[in-house]
């Protein structure tokens, strides 16, 4: 066949019915085949069941009422009763249907699409879509005879197999309305709480519902028991800890946080309580929920057992730490629990540093529970202020906690010395609008602190500048605001004490909540978060994200640290300008140098002829001989009777200090007006009687003894403001510097008079041999090495460089520049402690140091050694005296000769000083500004080794 010849034009369609040229002739029907193979009649045991299901004897499957009451085998699927009147109008309307194609024509129209379909049985197969009134038929198969065919197979096993029933059914609405009540931590007739186990338990051990066997269903009931168990942990917690307004801590903010959650969580579950629900459904309501009363549950059952707010502090942030890495949706409730637990605390910080009126810190003065600080009252003194390091949360590192003790300490200083101060004003604090204490979450929030931090500096540094430059006047700034804040308004303090306050809970909750009040509730932080955190949705942890922000250890430290650092700079920049400026501190110390260490040398001069020069008159009351003189002195050496008597001891050192003092101030003796010798010194500078024991009471009655001077004290009691510095243990240590320079001038006025002795007309000195000569260079050469090296090294170079940093300070205050004073002072505290450290260097250089016993009871005894041969160094020349004492002075020189040996042997084993790095060297370096350190040279005891042993003599 030619294609082409038929194909004119391709589209154009000649008969469009033609069948296509290429179709295929219709196959032949085959034949049918037939089956010859007939299959073997099988038993009829093969069909028999196990459970005699077709057995109409033995066979439970054909009653419908398995246990005889119908209204207990309503599965979740059957459909509830419809109320009267939906059931009246479904009869009504198929009474009047005349036929069943009328009833189809009705299914277009729009009002049908309309009516509710809640009373409409379920479409459970394909033979009753159409007609309602069609029954199902019994199933053969035990798979599709739904929930009662498995309650029946499950009593039929029981009856076999011996037990003693397979669960009680109930009806499934009333079960689940329990099981709901359970998870709200309610009693109900199934569920109870038993109170001395404090468990939620089952009121009757076998109940189930239809469907569900007994194992399955208690093995879904866990975790909705132990929800319900810690509502009721909850619940307990709170009536235990009532709000109290006058006196807020960690406690009760956990109390209040709690019962939030609660209220929020009944309401929200509530909301879901409906006929139609399902235990499963059940089930994934209380998940997260469970998750969450699990997670403070264990919250509260770990700071119950803690003693004080720190501890349960830290508990807290472990806590909610471990938990918002288990429940990262859980982040935004644990935080605001934080933040509601640990405001009572910032709020008391607050107080204590002045960023807040002092009224809570009033309220807590007569609590028993103890706070980081105790106080005996408002006033300066140190010993009024403990401080227990303790009772500070120990996510705090310790430098940040004790700053906050010692910034409210300078602040009550400054407060009581200086009270128009702008610091010791709550209003001009108020106007400043301080930032308050706040946990920050995430470093957005740190970012703000910080900036408001700032902002609060900025206007309370033109107010401290401004009255320190002598405007009083009263500066009252407005507020970002407009407002005028004035002093005395208690808005802000009560709304702070009532952020505590909690709503009684009643015994047995309704379904409107266990509260009294909704409307504070609601209008908490905590329970808006739990409101939009979807607790109530298991797909909710799939997408949540933890927010980006410090781990919770380190959020307490970083939240205070920007604004606590402000208010500390502020607050020691005014006390140190308080402390120099009006109090005249520098002076004070320059007074402990020049008498205490004998810095002063015309102090020193006359302090030595006074008490062993004895070419001065003697003091001592004789018989018939009358006392005074210009020249008077103790003589001590030349005389036999020791100690002094008091009034002795009055008439030689009266008027010493006083004249000493004078001096210096550019005054002359002849210009002192009578009544100026009266006059007290700073701090009631005066000699006094130093208390003594019986066993150095003793040594000091012997005239030759290194300790005969050990009585004689400066007596010293700096203003109460000046106790911030000059501590009772600063002037301890000054006592005892004091005490061994005492000694040390009287060893250099011993060498002296050696030295006299040399040059009398009696003395061999010429004598190559002379072991008096040998004796008296040795000891005058050994006495003058020490002494230029106590105070020139020991003394002056420690001590210049504390007077340099006190320079200035006083330099940067006279200039205003807060910035630069606080680089160099650090802090009021810091300045204490850079006083002290200064005080331990000295004692350190001057082998008065604990670790120095050893070396000072040896330099003690080279004393007492030089002492022994002053008196037989004036018979050098008496050929007699000389022969008997001349193997007593070669036995002394020898052992003074050894006991400077072993003293050179040390310094030299000292490596060059390096053992100078002490331990109080070490804590002074690290004052943390860098113009005060009281590091000493490394090579602080070589100046001594090369003055005593230059060329090795030893």
């Amino acid at each position: 066949m030619d294609l082409e010849d038929d194909i004119d034009d391709p589209f154009k369609v000649k008969d469009l019915w033609q069948p296509s040229r290429f179709a295929l002739p219709a196959l032949e029907p085959l034949e049918p085949v037939p089956l010859e193979y007939t299959p073997p009649e099988l038993p009829k045991s093969i069909f028999d069941s196990p459970l005699h299901v077709f057995d109409n004897n033995d066979s439970l499957l054909y009653q419908l009422n398995v246990f005889g009451t119908d209204h207990t085998e309503h599965s979740t699927s059957d459909p509830e009763p419809c109320d009267d009147e939906s059931l009246e109008a479904t009869t009504n309307d198929t009474a009047e249907s005349e036929s069943p194609l009328l009833e189809l024509d009705n299914i277009w129209v729009l009002e049908s699409l309309q009516s509710s379909s809640t009373c409409q049985p379920n479409l459970e197969s394909w033979d009753s879509f159409l007609d309602e009134n069609f029954q199902e038929p019994a199933s053969a198969y035990l798979s599709e005879f739904g929930n009662k065919g498995f309650d029946a197979a499950l009593s039929h096993q029981a009856t076999v197999n011996g037990l003693e029933n397979a669960g009680r059914l109930l009806r499934p609405s009333v079960f689940l309305n329990s099981l709901f009540r359970l998870g709200l931590g309610w009693n109900s007739i199934l569920f109870h709480y038993n109170e001395q186990d404090r468990i939620f338990e089952k009121s009757i051990r076998d109940i189930r519902i239809t469907g569900i066997g007994l194992m399955t269903l208690d093995g879904m009931l866990r975790d909705i028991l132990k929800c319900g168990t810690d509502m009721q942990r909850i619940r307990r917690f709170v009536r235990k800890n009532p709000s109290l307004a006058e006196q807020p801590s960690v406690l009760t903010g956990l109390a209040s946080a709690a019962s939030v959650l609660i209220y929020s969580l009944e309401k929200q579950l509530t909301k879901h309580i409906n006929p139609d629900i399902s235990l499963i459904q059940i089930q994934s309501l209380f998940r997260n929920c469970g998750d969450l009363v699990s997670t403070l549950a264990e919250i509260i059952t770990a700071v119950e057992g803690s003693g004080n707010e720190s501890d349960i502090i830290s508990i807290l942030l472990d806590k909610c730490e471990n938990n918002e890495q288990r429940f990262p949706w859980m982040a935004d409730i644990l935080h605001e629990i934080l933040q509601k637990c640990i405001k009572p605390w910032l709020t008391l910080v607050e107080s204590w540093i002045g960023l807040r009126s002092e009224k809570l810190l009033l309220a807590e003065e007569h609590t028993t529970r103890k706070r980081f600080v105790e106080w005996q009252g408002f006033s300066p003194a140190v010993e009024d202020y403990i401080y227990h390091s303790e009772m500070m949360p120990s996510s705090l590192p310790t430098e940040q906690a004790h700053l906050i003790f010692e910034t409210g300490k300078a602040l009550r200083l400054l407060k009581q010395n200086q009270p128009d101060h702008p610091i010791s004003k709550d209003d001009v604090v108020e106007k400043s609008q301080p930032p308050s204490f706040s946990c920050a979450f995430s470093w957005a929030h740190i970012e703000q602190i910080q900036q408001k931090a700032a902002d609060y500096e900025s206007r309370l540094r033109q107010e401290i500048l401004r009255y320190h430059n002598g405007d009083h006047s009263i500066s009252r700034p407005v507020t970002q605001s407009g407002e005028m804040h004035l002093a005395g308004d208690e808005t802000g303090e009560t709304s702070r004490f009532n952020e505590f306050e909690l709503i009684d809970l009643d015994n047995e909750p309704q379904t409107s909540g266990i509260l009294a009040s909704n409307s504070y509730m609601e209008a908490d932080k905590l329970y808006k978060h739990a409101e939009e955190s979807d607790l109530l949705n298991p797909d909710s942890a799939n997408f949540a994200e933890t927010a980006f922000g410090p781990p919770l250890g380190s959020v307490l430290y970083l939240s205070l640290a920007p604004i606590l650092a402000v208010q500390a700079e502020l607050i020691d920049f005014s006390c140190l300008h308080l402390l120099f400026k009006r109090h005249k501190l520098r002076r004070h110390l320059n007074l402990q140098w020049r008498f205490q260490l004998l810095g002063d040398g015309i102090f020193a001069s006359r302090l030595s002829h006074s008490l062993f020069d004895p070419e001065l008159t003697s003091g001592e009351r004789k018989s018939g001989v009358a006392r005074g003189g210009f020249h008077t002195g103790l003589r001590l050496g030349s005389r036999d009777t020791w100690p002094p008597a008091s009034s002795e001891l009055r008439l030689v050192l009266m008027g010493l200090l006083t004249e000493c003092h004078a001096a210096i101030e550019n005054e002359t003796a002849l210009s002192i007006q009578p009544d100026a010798k009266e006059r007290e010194l700073p701090g009631g500078l005066s000699f006094s009687i130093r208390e003594l024991s019986g066993a150095e009471l003793i040594k000091c009655k012997d005239p030759n003894a290194i300790e005969a001077l050990d009585f004689l004290r400066l007596q010293y009691k700096p203003p109460e403001i000046l106790e911030s510095v000059i501590t009772t243990q600063s002037l301890e240590k000054y006592d005892r510097l004091f005490k061994h320079l005492l000694r040390l001038i009287r060893m250099v006025s011993v060498t002296n008079s050696l030295i006299r002795d040399s040059t009398a007309r009696t003395s061999l000195s010429g004598d190559a041999h002379n072991v008096f000569q040998k004796f008296r260079v040795d000891s005058q050469h050994f006495i003058g090495a020490l002494n230029d090296y106590f105070f020139q090294i020991g003394i002056g170079t420690n001590w210049g460089r504390f007077e340099n940093t006190l320079s200035k300070i006083e330099s940067c205050l006279d200039k205003g520049d807060i910035d630069e004073t606080i680089e160099i002072a650090g802090s009021l505290h810091r300045l204490r402690q850079y006083h002290d450290a200064v005080l331990d260097q000295i004692l350190f250089s001057l082998f008065l140091s604990k670790r120095h016993e050893q070396v000072n009871t040896l330099l003690e005894e080279i004393f007492g050694t030089i002492l022994a041969f002053a008196p037989l160094s004036r018979f050098d020349g008496s050929h007699g005296i000389r022969n008997q004492n001349e193997k007593t002075v070669h036995r002394l020189y020898a052992t003074f000769r050894k006991q400077v040996g072993a003293f050179v042997r040390f310094l030299r084993g000292l490596d060059g000083g390096k053992m100078s790095s002490s331990k109080s060297a070490s804590s002074q370096s690290g004052g943390g500004s860098s113009g005060m350190s009281a590091k000493a040279s490394s090579s602080i005891f070589e100046y001594l080794l090369v003055r005593l042993d230059l060329r090795k003599y030893y």
